[in-house]
């Protein structure tokens, strides 16, 4: 099937785009402005991340009350300019794409989320239910803006 661009936020933060980039990629950090992260677990003995094409890891979510598991897989990796992760569940395949770059006095953020969707059922439901995520992920990722600019301002 074809993929479906379910969301996309483009921002300009004004802060460095190395500290953007931390709030992307640092697991800790994200847990800070990301309400839905619960935990990433590594496919490694020290489950640590490991940033580089390849690393699989499984998501821990929890989305309302229910807690959901992905398996994930970081497809591309260019610190501090690009981000690309794939996930599998039954709905499909999952991209989300982090993409930064400098601008002016600060970094343009642009953040996509698309969807492969697993078969037709699911096609049609992110036709219908696609402008929901937007609800969902404006509020993560404005919270992502203010994190970030207020650790810049206190710097």
């Amino acid at each position: 099937m074809k993929e479906m661009l379910v969301y996309r936020y483009e921002d300009v933060i004004h802060a460095p785009i190395e500290l953007v980039f931390k709030y992307v990629d640092d697991d800790d950090k994200i847990k800070l402005w990301n309400t839905m992260l619960i935990e990433n677990i590594y496919d490694n003995e020290e489950n640590k991340p490991v940033p580089q094409p390849g690393t699989k890891f499984v998501t821990v979510q929890k989305l309302d009350k229910k807690i959901i598991k992905i398996d994930s897989e970081l497809v591309e990796y260019e610190a501090p300019y690009k981000i690309i992760m794939h996930s599998h569940s039954k709905e499909g395949l999952s991209i989300s794409r982090y993409l930064l770059s400098r601008e002016h006095n600060g970094t343009r953020l642009i953040v996509e989320a698309s969807l492969v969707p697993s078969n037709f059922f699911y096609r049609l439901t992110m036709k219908i239910l696609g402008w929901t995520a937007k609800f969902v992920f404006e509020e993560q990722y404005q919270n992502l803006k203010k994190f970030v600019e207020n650790e810049a301002e206190d710097e």
